[in-house]
């Protein structure tokens, strides 16, 4: 092993070490275990430990003492996520700015201004940037010169968010903040589903943060999903009316250049107060042409259902799901189209008018067509690969492997 190439050695740590330690996976015990090899493995594995490093409040004075004793290491690091601090220590914040190449800046802001990672967006380097623990803030005045600037370098942009005090319609700091980036590709938004500081992603935040970042939607973004979480479960937002009013979030989705695209249904939506049915609210419409991969989750309203009445294959609920299948068949609306998941939550008492609707309807799709169902646990639950699953041929009605038991009362319990 000592006689091979130092290429080949290399090649081979990369290919043992893929993915580098990140949010997932904090763990630097094989790249030490080669280290321990050979002076050689030593030298290699030392490019790669300091690649992708990983902070958090045991290992802060002891990784800041390396880094300042030997600052040639900070040549290496492409990326760093920063776990959760208390108001980002300056220190922290001061150290990422010394790091030339980084490219990639994971990070818990809790109880943090989003003003305070202003130097870090000012930063040429960062392509990739993933904020946790972000909350709805107002801005003050003193704030507003603060973010007069703009930012050409990062094309992909997650935020996680916690609970806010305000209401989404009032976060400038976040408008202010979405306005700085130039050439976002890809957005993706989630919530921190658990606890006490749990966040609600329902029909409002949607159409504020769309409009938020209407710059992004009308010119770079390509990749585009938002984890619809209601934590209210469908009640109505009282100011709900009022605020697709003043963002028009569908218009916005409809005229972007959207490629890829996971969304929840009840975005697109209309308030009730204004809309009779339902299925007059969905449709191609409301979706750009330009997209390649879409996925759509869709809750069946049971409440719209009387489960004794004979004629549910007639009800709204069932237009509904017609239309969304139908999305598959619709080659002269979205001619880039090629692949569509659709993951629909319904009450069991439907789950046979439902199944033939949409077998009967899949039969036209141009493109391949995921389909799932799903209980309004799974829908409703805080752990997201259940709640916006992947496909799973024992949840799809067409499928011999088939199993109607996933959307039954007793599997609420299952991950």
């Amino acid at each position: 092993m000592e006689k091979l190439p130092e290429e080949l050695l290399d090649h081979i740590v990369c290919e043992v070490m893929n993915p580098l330690p990140n949010r997932y996976n904090t763990s630097y015990g094989y790249l030490l275990d080669l280290s321990m090899v050979s002076r050689k493995f030593r030298r290699i594995t030392e490019t790669y430990i300091y690649r992708s490093l990983i902070m958090f409040g045991d290992n802060e004075a002891e990784l800041l003492q390396t880094m300042s004793s030997r600052p040639e290491l900070s040549r290496h690091t492409r990326g760093i996520h920063i776990m959760a601090y208390y108001r980002l220590p300056s220190k922290v914040l001061d150290f990422v700015l010394r790091l030339p190449n980084l490219q990639r800046l994971d990070i818990d802001i809790v109880s943090c201004r989003l003003s305070k990672v202003i130097p870090i967006l000012r930063l040429p380097s960062i392509t990739v940037l993933i904020l946790s623990d972000v909350s709805l803030q107002r801005s003050y005045s003193r704030d507003e010169r603060d973010w007069t600037f703009v930012n050409d370098n990062i094309t992909y942009l997650e935020i996680s968010f916690s609970s806010s005090d305000i209401v989404w319609e009032d976060g400038e700091e976040m408008r202010s903040f979405a306005a700085v980036f130039r050439k976002l590709q890809c957005l993706h938004i989630n919530s921190i589903y658990k606890g006490p500081d749990a966040a609600s992603l329902n029909s409002p935040a949607f159409r504020c943060l769309v409009h938020m970042f209407k710059h992004a939607f009308e010119t770079t973004l390509r990749d585009f999903s938002f984890m619809y979480n209601d934590l209210d479960h469908g009640d109505m937002y009282g100011g709900d009316v009022g605020v697709s009013a003043r963002f028009d979030a569908r218009a916005i989705l409809r005229h972007s250049r959207l490629e890829h695209l996971m969304i929840d249904t009840i975005c697109l939506d209309t308030p009730r107060h204004t809309q009779a049915l339902r299925s007059l609210a969905l449709g191609p419409s409301c979706l750009p042409a330009s997209l390649h991969t879409l996925y759509v989750r869709h809750l069946v309203a049971s409440g719209n259902l009387n489960p004794v009445e004979k004629n549910l294959m007639h009800s709204d609920e069932a237009q509904c799901l017609s239309q969304l299948v139908n999305l598959a068949a619709r080659r002269l609306r979205f001619p880039h189209l090629e692949r569509m998941t659709l993951a629909i939550s319904l009450p069991a008492f439907f789950e046979e008018v439902a199944s033939r609707v949409v077998r009967v309807q899949s039969r036209q799709a141009k493109v391949p067509l995921e389909l799932m169902f799903m209980s309004h646990w799974d829908y409703i639950s805080d752990y997201t690969p259940r709640s916006w699953p992947d496909y799973d041929a024992a949840r799809d009605p067409r499928q011999s492997l088939y199993d109607p038991t996933y959307i039954s009362y007793d599997n609420k319990g299952l991950c």
